[in-house]
C-alpha cells in the first residue's frame, strides 16, 4: 500500500462513527453547559462586585439559581448532539430527562448519605429536611421543565453536519505501544498545574473560614484552564488518530477530565496535612463528600470542554484529508494511473474525477449527518 496512505488517513471513514455509550456523552455535554455556565456567571458577578462572600449564602444562592435557569441551554445542547450522533430525534425525551437528573441526582445521593452520617453523630451541620424539600421543589418546578423545553428546541435545530461519510465496516484498531489510560492520566497533570495554587486558597476559604476576594484572578485562571484542557485534548486526539485509533470520543473527554482525579487527591492531601483540627470522623467524611461533588463537577466540565474542542478539530481536520486519501486509495488499488498524460503533462482532471466517483461508490455511503 502506498506509504502516503497511513495514520489518520486510514481511519477517514471511521472517525465520525457513533461512540460507545453515546447517550451518556450527550448527558455529560448538557450537564457541562449548566456547570460551566454556573461557574462563569458566579465568578463574573463576584468579580464585578455584584456578589460578595461577606454576605452569608449569597454565592451559594447565586450558583444554585444560575444552574437552574441554564437548564434550557443544557437540554438543547444534549439533545442536539444526540440527534447529530443518531441521525434521528427518537429518544430525545430520555436524553433531556437524563440531563436534568444526572448531576443533581449524584449530588442528592451524596448529600443524603452525608446527612444520615451527620444525623447519626447528632451534628448541627446536617441539612434540615425543609431545605431538602425546597431544593427538590426548585429542581422539579424550574430545572426539569426548562431542560425539557431546551430538549424540544434542540429537536427543531439542524444537527451538526459531518464533513465526510462513514463506512459501514469498522477498521480494526492496531495495538498501541503505550496504554491509552497512561496517556490520559498524564494529560490531566497540565490542566491541574494551572489551578493548583488557586485550589489551595479556595479550600482554605471554604474550610478555614477565610474570605476569598480575588475573583478577577480566579476568572483568569478559569480561562487558562479552559485553554489548556482544549489543547491537551486536541493533542491526544491527534495522537490517537495518527495511531489509527478512531475511537477518540471518550478518550478526548477523559484526557482533559482526568484533572478531576488530581483535584480530589489534592483535596485528600489538604485534609491530611492542613485540616488536622477537624472534630471526629464525621467531619472528615463531610469534607470528602463535598470534595467528591466538586471533583465530579470539574470532571464533567473539563472533560466536555476537551471533547467539544476535539470534535471541532476533527471536523476541521478531515475534509481535506478525505479527498487526499481517496485519490491515494484509488492509485494504490489500480483504479487510476499516476495522473500524468502521455506527453508528460499535468494531472488528468477527468481521470481524477472518475477515481473519486469510484471510491465514493466503494465507501458504500454511511451516516452523512
Amino acid at each position: 500500500m502506498n506509504e502516503q496512505l497511513s495514520g489518520r488517513r486510514l481511519v477517514v471513514g471511521d472517525v465520525f462513527k457513533e461512540p460507545n455509550h453515546s447517550m451518556l456523552l450527550c448527558v455529560m455535554l448538557g450537564d457541562e453547559v449548566q456547570i460551566t455556565g454556573m461557574a462563569v456567571v458566579t465568578i463574573v458577578l463576584a468579580a464585578f462586585g455584584f456578589m460578595s462572600p461577606a454576605s452569608r449564602g449569597m454565592l451559594l444562592t447565586g450558583m444554585i439559581l444560575s444552574y437552574l435557569f441554564l437548564g434550557t441551554i443544557a437540554g438543547y445542547a444534549g439533545v442536539r448532539l444526540w440527534i447529530t450522533i443518531k441521525g434521528t430525534s427518537d429518544g430525545w425525551r430520555s436524553v433531556a430527562w437524563s440531563v436534568a437528573c444526572f448531576f443533581p441526582g449524584i449530588c442528592f445521593v451524596i448529600l443524603t448519605v452525608l446527612n444520615f452520617i451527620l444525623w447519626g453523630s447528632e451534628s448541627i451541620s446536617a441539612i434540615p429536611i425543609s431545605l431538602y424539600f425546597i431544593l427538590l421543589s426548585l429542581w422539579f418546578c424550574i430545572s426539569v421543565p426548562l431542560t425539557l423545553l431546551g430538549g424540544f428546541l434542540g429537536t427543531q435545530a439542524e444537527p451538526i453536519q459531518y464533513p465526510i461519510l462513514t463506512s459501514e465496516i469498522s477498521r480494526e484498531i492496531p495495538a498501541h505501544k503505550y496504554p491509552s489510560w497512561l496517556l490520559v492520566l498524564g494529560a490531566g497533570t497540565l490542566p491541574f498545574g494551572t489551578i493548583f495554587i488557586e485550589l489551595f486558597f479556595i479550600l482554605s476559604s471554604i474550610w478555614l473560614g477565610r474570605f476569598y476576594y480575588v475573583f478577577g484572578f480566579l476568572l483568569v485562571v478559569f480561562f487558562l484552564l479552559v485553554v489548556v484542557c482544549a489543547e491537551v485534548s486536541v493533542v491526544l486526539t491527534y495522537m490517537h488518530l495518527c495511531a489509527e485509533d478512531w475511537q477518540w470520543w471518550w478518550k478526548a473527554f477523559y484526557a482533559s477530565g482526568s484533572v478531576a482525579l488530581y483535584v480530589f487527591l489534592c483535596s485528600i492531601n489538604y485534609l491530611v496535612f492542613d485540616l488536622k483540627g477537624l472534630n471526629g470522623p464525621a467531619s472528615a467524611i463531610l469534607y470528602l463528600g463535598y470534595s467528591l461533588i466538586m471533583a465530579i463537577a470539574i470532571m464533567i466540565s473539563t472533560g466536555t470542554i476537551g471533547f467539544l474542542t476535539s470534535l471541532y478539530f476533527v471536523q476541521y481536520l478531515y475534509p481535506s484529508v478525505e479527498i487526499d486519501s481517496k485519490c491515494i486509495f484509488a492509485k494504490s488499488h489500480g483504479l487510476v494511473g499516476n495522473g500524468v498524460d502521455d506527453n508528460g503533462g499535468g494531472d488528468s482532471a477527468m481521470t481524477a474525477e472518475l477515481a473519486m466517483m469510484m471510491v465514493v461508490e466503494l465507501d458504500g455511503g454511511g451516516n452523512g449527518t
